[in-house]
Parts: structure tokens; C-alpha cells; sequence
């Protein structure tokens, strides 16, 4: 049996890990049934891993219960928490959990090595998002005569409904992207007053924002690609929140903290309403003295804060971000300080996200772009001191060494547009891609092709990537091919 000292063994409750070891070890057998038949070896060890951690659980409780809930995953009731390092595993469960509709799966004593396998390639035989899967495994598990197996079909609560559809997800994320820029053009431009209702509106907003990124963030990370110059300031303030929340919610902060994360860095640049538009808008290069006011801008974002709020645990997080994402890991950047200060987990988090959106986007001095891999290897060399060397590593897992939207040639000559992140870590360079053709003169969108797929004989790639294109070059809009 597994020991740990975290948690208690009695009966209702188990170590704490035990719930991310099992996703680990039963995803291993899952994932190996694709490549394996039954009686391959691999699949015999693994389904020998997967059941010691079952029957670990069998001496506390005499059963193991994997549940679905929301966006949250439980054994035996017990909440399994996210880590950096587990949140891959957790999300690729849950969402094929969701993808089978399935909302939770128990194995109760009695149950073999040889049930367990028979089981898992059962779940590889089911159609995507049937409703009736559940009771397509219940006749199968009888008719395998496999009592020690049960399932249950997915739940799903009302306020979630609209989410489930994945057109409708899509239409709603660009919804509230859309929304969320105009209440920031209001908040730049709005008087005093008017910012108050401006502040409520957006922590609606963002409830809907951590609601959507929870449920599949592919649709809003993929709204930040979308490039203006004109609109820098808005769109960049929305991306920022984007990219924040996505971020924070792979290390495990709570739904009540990650709305709280979304609203910092929403408000980041709240600074810069009190800062001269000629200066904000100038294309020339600034003297020294309009630098001077551009660095303001944190100081004064604090203290609009603070009178916009009052004093709040909300508003300590949006103090603690206005004033601080502009400090670096290593305590240099601005405002400077007079003593070194522990810099806030949010503050970090939104200093990494914010450097990155904004070197991706054109600005009215520089209307040409980095390439997303370059920033990414720049990040990299500068993590540990301008960033935090943890959390960069979680981002870089996150956005892939090819971000959404990057133009990409392959090794067959063919381009294409990234259009999805692989979950896992060891994948991050084989993502998958939306092929662009050109026809009579203009770029046509192609087939989508998982560059993760590989010859089951040999086990070698199909297709691997090159070299990434500068989008500009082409007159390609890269966000027509993936939203």
C-alpha cells in the first residue's frame, strides 16, 4: 500500500496524491491501448500498475469512485488537486471523461488485471459525445460478465448547458471577448464615477471568462492572436486577463482567486488613463521626460485602485498588480524600490503574460511583430531574472513551442497554421495544424492534421515542422484559420 503523511488513511480520506497517481497510471493504460492490443506486454505491466493504486484504495475503502463534476475531478469524493506538473494529466481525463459522457467510473473489489484491460478498450470502442455511452459500457460490462465495473452517464448543471456545444462555446467566447474590450474602451475613457459601474460589470465578465477557460481555453487563447494597433491598449488589457487566468488556473489557484487574477490583470494598465494620450500615441521616440511619465503609470493605476474600491481583498490583488507588474523577477524594472519586497504570486504571473502579448503585437511605433517562438526562447534566456523561472516553464507548457497562430512550414513543404496546444508536455513541438492552400491568388484553409500522429510500424512522426513564417509576408490573417 502507499504511504503519505499529508492526509489521514482512515475512512474518508486518502493521501493526497493518490488521486493524481491513479489519473497517471489509469491515462497510461489508456493512452497505451491505442498502439497496443490486449495481450501486448506493455499493456499487461501498466494494467499491473494501475491496479496496485486500485487496490490501494480497495484496503481503505473497499471501492475506487472517480468523479466528474464541472471542471473538477474527485476520488472518492475527494477533491484531486491540480499542480503545475499534474495539470496536464488532470485536464486530458476530464476532457476525455467528458468526451465519452461519462460522469464518474467505480471499481469495486473483486476486479481483476485482465476486467480492468477489457474495460479500458472498451472506452476506446465508444462514439464521441453519444449521450448513451453509458449504458452501451453497462451492456458490455454484462455481457463480459464484469460486475466490479460500473458506470454513470455525465451530468451536467443548467448554468453549464451553454457551454457544452462547441460552436456555441465559440460564438460565446468571442461574446465576451468582444464585451470585455468595449467595457475597457468605456473604463479608459469614463469618468470617475461611471468606472464604479465599469468595475462590477467586469467581475461579471470575468466569472464568464474562468467558466469558458475551464471548460476548453483553445477558443479565447486563441482570441488574443487577433492583431490591431489601432485597438492596442484594449485588446492588450483583455489578452493580459486571458492568458492570466489560463496560466493561474494550471497551478492550481481556486475559481474564487482566478476571477480575482482576472480582474488584476484587467485593471493592470488602469494607470495609463491619467497618462497623456499625445504621449501614449506617440510614434516618435519618447524623451526622457515623457519615459519618465510612461513609468508612472504603476504608481498611479495603485492609487486610481485604491479610490475606485476601497480596501478589499479584491482590490489589494489589483493594488498589488497595478503597482508591481512592471518589476521584474531580479527586483529591477519600475517603480524603483527602496527596499527589495517579495513580488505577489499574481504580479509575476501577470508580468510573464503581459510581455508576451506585447511583444506579439504590432504597436502604432512598430507595426511589425516577434514571431511567437522567438518570444517564447527569448522568455526562456531571460527566465530567472526578468521572470519567474517556475511559472515561465507552466506558460511555455501552456502556449507550446508554438503558440496558436503560428505560421508554420513542414517538412513536406506544406504551411499551416497552429490551431491547438498538445496537453502534453513531451508533445509541445508537435502540435496540430490547419494546412493553408493557396488558390487562385488568396490562402484557403486546408485540413486540420495532428502532427503528434505517428506510423504505427515504425512509431516515426508523419510530418514534423521546419521553420515558422512571418504571417506578414504572406498576407495571411493566421486567426481565420483556427477561430
Amino acid at each position: 500500500m502507499l504511504e503519505s503523511s499529508n492526509e489521514p488513511t482512515s475512512h474518508g480520506f486518502l493521501p493526497r496524491e493518490f488521486g493524481q497517481i491513479f489519473l497517471n497510471t489509469f491515462l497510461a493504460l489508456y493512452k497505451a491501448a491505442v498502439f497496443y492490443d490486449y495481450t501486448n506486454i506493455i499493456i499487461g505491466q501498466l494494467g499491473q500498475e494501475c491496479m496496485k493504486i486500485i487496490e490501494s484504495v480497495f484496503e481503505t475503502y473497499g471501492y475506487l469512485n472517480v468523479k466528474i463534476v464541472r471542471d473538477a475531478a474527485f476520488l472518492n469524493n475527494n477533491r484531486i488537486q491540480v499542480t503545475a506538473d499534474s495539470y496536464a494529466q488532470y485536464k486530458i481525463f476530464t476532457q476525455e471523461m467528458r468526451r465519452m459522457r461519462l460522469g464518474d467510473i467505480e471499481f469495486s473489489r473483486g476486479l481483476t488485471e485482465p476486467k480492468l484491460r477489457a474495460f479500458v478498450y472498451m472506452l476506446h470502442r465508444l462514439e464521441a459525445n453519444n449521450e448513451s455511452n453509458y449504458l452501451v459500457v453497462k451492456k458490455q460490462l454484462a455481457q463480459e460478465e464484469i460486475p466490479f465495473i460500473d458506470v454513470s452517464k455525465l451530468e451536467y448543471y443548467q448554468s453549464d448547458l451553454n457551454y457544452i456545444d462547441s460552436e456555441d462555446r465559440k460564438r460565446r467566447s468571442k461574446e465576451v471577448y468582444g464585451q470585455t474590450i468595449d467595457l475597457v474602451k468605456e473604463l479608459m475613457e469614463g469618468s470617475s464615477n461611471k468606472k464604479v459601474l465599469h468595475v462590477r460589470k467586469a467581475k461579471r465578465l470575468m466569472l464568464n471568462t474562468v467558466k469558458m477557460i475551464a471548460l476548453d481555453d483553445s477558443t479565447l487563447l486563441g482570441m488574443t492572436n487577433i492583431k490591431s494597433y489601432d485597438d492596442y491598449t484594449f485588446n492588450h488589457s483583455v489578452n493580459v486577463a486571458i492568458y492570466a487566468i489560463s496560466l493561474g488556473q494550471r497551478i492550481g489557484i481556486t475559481k474564487k482567486q482566478l476571477n480575482y487574477l482576472g480582474m488584476a490583470a484587467l485593471f493592470h494598465d488602469i494607470g495609463k488613463t491619467d497618462i497623456d494620450k499625445n504621449v501614449l500615441n506617440k510614434t516618435d521616440k519618447l524623451t526622457p521626460e515623457e519615459w519618465a511619465e510612461i513609468q508612472t503609470h504603476p504608481l498611479r493605476g495603485a492609487e486610481s485602485i485604491l479610490h475606485l474600491r476601497g480596501w478589499s481583498e479584491l482590490a489589494a490583488r489589483m493594488v498589488a498588480v497595478a503597482f508591481e507588474h512592471h518589476l521584474r523577477y531580479d527586483q529591477s524594472g519600475y517603480p524603483k524600490l527602496m527596499r527589495t519586497r517579495t513580488l505577489s504570486l499574481f504580479s509575476r504571473i501577470v508580468t510573464i503574460v503581459d510581455c508576451y502579448d506585447a511583444m506579439g503585437r504590432p504597436r502604432i511605433y512598430r507595426k511589425s511583430r516577434f514571431l511567437p517562438d522567438k518570444i517564447v526562447q527569448m522568455m526562456l534566456e531571460r527566465s530567472g531574472t526578468d521572470f519567474d523561472p517556475v511559472l515561465v516553464k507552466v506558460f511555455v507548457n501552456m502556449i507550446g513551442l508554438y503558440p496558436l497562430g503560428t505560421l508554420v512550414e513542414l517538412d513536406n513543404g506544406e504551411m499551416g497554421v497552429v490551431c491547438k496546444i498538445p496537453e502534453d508536455p513531451l508533445l509541445l513541438d508537435h502540435p496540430q495544424i490547419c494546412l493553408v492552400h493557396q488558390q487562385d491568388g488568396n490562402y484557403q484553409r486546408g485540413e486540420i492534421i495532428n502532427l503528434a500522429d505517428t506510423d504505427p510500424d515504425t512509431g516515426a512522426y508523419y510530418h514534423s515542422i521546419v521553420r515558422t513564417l512571418d504571417p506578414d509576408d504572406y498576407a495571411i490573417n493566421v486567426e481565420g484559420f483556427f477561430l
